[in-house]
């Protein structure tokens, strides 16, 4: 898979939106000199960042912060945690200045465009030489608004892979999954696996609803042409389908789920040790690095569909972004830049988070500094990518509805088209209130 190029498209959108950047007054840049990046890094100021995420003060430093200020030293680096009465709406309610606000891609225009931070980057981008070319095609085209603008830059990335317990195909005689498997035969083992042992219940397969978001087909559960929810396109029937109907099918499982009252989760890979196969974020070993230790595991490439051959997930990538009231744009932007350098990215790669720097050198060290190096981590670069989808301010907010109604689903409650019909009224329920508090 190559990404070394940018598409026709792409050039074109880079264009427009280099255009339309110049017509902004507040975009008007003209190509920073090294030493006028200098004066900046001289200067002494504050930057402040924040994030919806919840991220703690040390996960911050540890992620950003540290780096930012030896890099930076005449700078003060501030973290405001998203906690009760520090949102960024009451932030900003007590005129607190925020310079750069970042989280994963998918939450981020839910984060800013309702308070109206969201910035285009593109004469930031040009004035400091950032060579956009120099990162992975599909996460830059896929930040990249319908219109052109840059409103975040990709920092790590995050795709699906498949975990599996590795005691229990050994148990059963069962082989292990492999990097290029279709979805249909991932769902023939998850079948075997599927039983019950004395009083334990063992379930082959599950994934989180919230794996719908990151699709193979870049589709997006709210349509911004329309304004409506999509959940009436065919596609979800077939993803719902195939990711959580089918696994269900197998002696048990449903059962488990209507007692239980909910789906199986990571704790049912870990803790109970009943899980056999679990599809999450590419982060997961090293999130819980603890729970982890407590089974023998592996991992491979998310298995792919039949209509998809060869595309693995979205990706979902950590992203940053220049405020539209920062006083420090300059200096934000060069802090942004910095954290994509080769430097910072060999970094990442190193420890375990997946760099968005296109170069193979950097993919090779990947998680090389982790307690798990042994693991198959290069399964996280098999797949392509597949295409991320359009976010809006109301991505999230309508996938929440569909999200909730899978449990109901899987136990046998409400069937798939209504449930797919109720998740659309619910969405647009939402949204309608939403916008009345705009």
């Amino acid at each position: 898979m190559s990404k070394k190029s940018i598409t026709v498209t792409g050039l074109i959108l880079l264009t427009l939106g280099f255009s339309a950047a110049c017509q902004k007054q507040e975009n008007k840049e003209t190509t920073a000199p090294p030493k006028a990046e200098e004066a900046v890094a001289d200067q002494k100021l504050e930057l402040v960042f924040h994030s919806s995420s919840g991220d703690t003060e040390e996960s911050f430093n540890s992620f950003y912060g540290d780096a930012l200020r030896k890099k930076f030293p005449n700078w003060t680096i501030t973290y405001i945690r998203s906690a009760a009465g520090r949102t960024l709406p009451e932030l900003l309610g007590m005129k607190q200045k925020v310079d750069v606000l970042y989280s994963a891609s998918n939450t981020f225009n839910e984060m800013a465009m309702p308070v109206e931070l969201q910035y285009n980057m593109t004469g930031l981008i040009q004035k400091h030489g950032i060579d956009l070319g120099q990162y992975q095609s599909d996460l830059i085209e896929g930040l990249r608004t319908t219109n052109g603008e840059m409103y975040a830059l990709p920092i790590t990335n995050i795709v699906q892979s498949l975990f599996y317990n590795k005691t229990i195909f050994d148990q059963f005689g069962v082989p292990y999954p492999v990097d290029g498997m279709t979805w249909a035969n991932m769902l023939q083992t998850a079948q075997r696996l599927t039983r019950k042992e004395g009083d334990k219940q063992y379930l082959g397969f599950a994934a989180s609803p919230s794996f719908l978001s990151m699709n193979p087909y870049g589709q997006s559960f709210w349509d911004t042409k329309s304004d409506m929810p999509t959940f009436q396109e065919e596609v979800w029937k077939r993803l719902v389908q195939q990711y959580f109907i089918d696994p269900a099918q197998g002696a048990g499982y449903k059962e488990w789920v209507v007692a239980s009252n909910r789906l199986p989760y990571r704790l049912e890979l870990t803790n109970a040790q009943l899980l056999a196969m679990f599809v999450f974020n590419s982060q997961f070993p090293l999130t819980v690095p603890e729970d982890m230790k407590k089974i023998d595991w592996d991992m491979v490439a998310l298995p792919t569909l039949a209509e998809e051959p060869g595309v693995g997930s979205q990706s979902t990538p950590y992203v940053m972004g220049v405020t539209s009231i920062s006083e420090n744009k300059d200096a934000a932007m060069m802090a942004i830049q910095y954290l994509m350098s080769l430097e910072m990215q060999s970094d990442y790669s190193r420890k375990g988070y997946m760099p968005v720097l296109d170069r193979e050198d950097v993919r090779s060290s990947f998680a090389q500094d982790t307690i798990f190096k042994g693991e198959n981590w290069k399964s996280v670069f098999y797949n392509k990518p597949g295409p991320m989808a359009k976010s809006s301010r109301y991505e999230l907010m309508a996938g929440k509805q569909l999200q909730a109604v899978v449990p109901r689903i899987v136990k046998g409650e409400i069937d798939l088209n209504t449930a797919l019909r109720e998740a659309g009224e619910n969405a647009q329920k939402a949204v309608a209130e939403a916008k009345k508090q705009r």
